[in-house]
């Protein structure tokens, strides 16, 4: 059997975070002040000594994490950090098996899930122009709604982005007809396929990732942007914060230096994911990028400089779950607050971004696997590592 998907392999991730990495703040959090205009970074000087060049605590969890998982096969480990104390990078690892190149901070990268934050962000501008409201029912801007995925009643748009619509995953009906998920899907034929499999709820369902809610987003977006999906990420996103290197999957020119993600069949043969045609067009898995742009991306957001500061406040809600609209919280001891931003799974990579409520402190990751089936079950253990080993190193970065 093939490996999992990003979709079915981040439903488990979120479901495993919830109970054994996040730690939600309960009581105590104050409003927090706004994210400086600039970081300021302290790179230590490639030519120093040793000596000189002491490794900071937050560096340390890092470097272990990276020689850990490199020993246990991963081919590439690419992570930015940026804080008060320090600014640190490392990229170790090859960028291809063939080649052997040598992996490099800036090499671009699949960011799986990451997409959806792009893609709320997308949502939240509809909404700042007037153009939808966040309660609104998606079918009063799509009627053909009912008819794909048969709803058992109005579904919100708030519910979609949250993952609270109780809409069934695709990959679950994927899944169970034996449908290795390689070849190209709309988000019509995902919507299809989740149609397949029985809700779970109506919109204020209690949370349930299902990719499959922003196959109905991207449908609502295109319709009243007249433009795909990815293009209308690159006009409200890339073209804002100048971003060189993310791009939708399938649009050109493609990739120039991208990271390969491999995985192994069950009968031990090496497998290539580069840019497979099931994420070209992906509203839940499709966007390239590199960790620097990552940083780039979370720090605007969360500065007010793609949304207004009204909006990604919203994007907050709710205050104590883990998820809210397109963004993951994670609790921060530093300043008894919490870190948002997402994780993203697919098939051969990991790939995570977190940024501090005060924009002081925030890291992105990217990790090109070991080479072997995906697990497919509950939790993903070198996911929740790469996790648990990114919040550590926050927490260190005070």
């Amino acid at each position: 059997m093939h490996a999992a998907v990003s979709g079915f392999s981040s439903f488990r991730l979120a479901a495993a975070l919830a109970a054994a990495v996040l730690v939600v703040s309960v009581a105590g959090c104050t409003s927090a002040p706004d994210p400086p205009d600039q970081q300021t970074p302290t790179v230590q000087s490639p030519t120093a000594t040793t000596s000189e060049r002491a490794v900071p605590a937050f560096a340390a969890v890092l470097e272990k994490y990276s020689a850990e998982i490199r020993a246990g096969g991963a081919t590439a480990v690419i992570i930015q950090v940026k804080s008060r104390v320090g600014e640190w990078a490392s990229a170790e690892g090859v960028r291809n098996l063939d080649t052997k190149e040598t992996v490099q901070l800036t090499d671009q990268t699949q960011v799986g899930d990451i997409t959806m934050s792009m893609v709320a962000v997308s949502v939240m501008k509809l909404v700042e122009e007037g153009k939808i409201q966040l309660d609104d029912p998606i079918q009063e801007y799509m009627p053909d709604f009912e008819s794909i995925i048969k709803p058992p009643g109005p579904i919100t748009i708030r519910s979609l982005l949250s993952h609270r619509s109780g809409m069934p995953h695709y990959w679950d009906a994927l899944y169970a007809m034996g449908n290795a998920g390689d070849q190209h899907m709309s988000h019509k034929e995902r919507l299809a396929a989740a149609a397949t499999v029985r809700w779970t709820g109506g919109s204020g369902s209690l949370y349930n990732y299902s990719n499959t809610n922003y196959s109905a987003l991207a449908l609502l977006v295109e319709k009243l942007r007249g433009k795909d999906i990815g293009a209308v990420i690159h006009d409200d996103t890339v073209l804002p914060l100048a971003l060189k290197d993310t791009l939708m999957t399938g649009d050109e020119p493609g990739p120039q230096r991208m990271v390969h993600g491999y995985t192994k069949s069950e009968t031990g043969v090496l497998e290539d994911n580069t840019l497979v045609p099931f994420h070209k067009g992906s509203p839940d898995t499709g966007m390239v990028s590199t960790v620097p742009e990552l940083n780039a991306f979370f720090a605007a957001l969360q500065k007010g400089s793609l949304l207004s500061r009204q909006s990604v406040e919203e994007m907050h809600h709710p205050k104590f779950e883990q998820y809210g609209l397109g963004v993951v919280r994670q609790y921060d001891s530093c300043s008894n607050n919490d870190y948002f931003g997402n994780v993203g799974v697919v098939r051969g990579y990991a790939a995570l971004a977190l940024i501090s409520a005060d924009g002081s402190r925030q890291i992105a990751m990217a990790v090109a696997r070991a080479p072997r089936p995906d697990l497919i079950g509950f939790g993903d253990p070198q996911s929740l590592e790469m996790t648990q080993a990114a919040v550590d190193a926050l927490n260190l970065a005070c």
